[in-house]
């Protein structure tokens, strides 16, 4: 399973996922197709999302969506 690598996606985005060896445990990582960013998720906050309603999840998208417009052209939320 380590290694292995899928593709995710919609007409919105594209993610990569990979699990990945992480000190004594592995860590989801998830590359973005359209921005190229790397994360690596921890079991605990995946966890975590399963405990959100979909209400939660949107705000986390939206906030995430407004990073990602900031980068995309070269501002930074201090500029808003």
């Amino acid at each position: 399973m380590t290694g292995e690598r899928w593709q995710v996606h919609n007409e919105f985005a594209s993610v990569a996922l990979r699990v990945v060896p992480f000190g004594r445990g592995t860590r989801l990582e998830i590359t973005s197709g359209r921005l190229e960013d790397v994360g690596l998720i921890d079991p605990t906050v995946l966890e975590a999302l399963t405990l959100l309603d979909e209400r939660a999840l949107m705000a986390i998208v939206a906030q995430a969506t407004e990073i990602g417009a900031d980068r995309a052209s070269g501002t930074s939320p201090e500029d808003h």
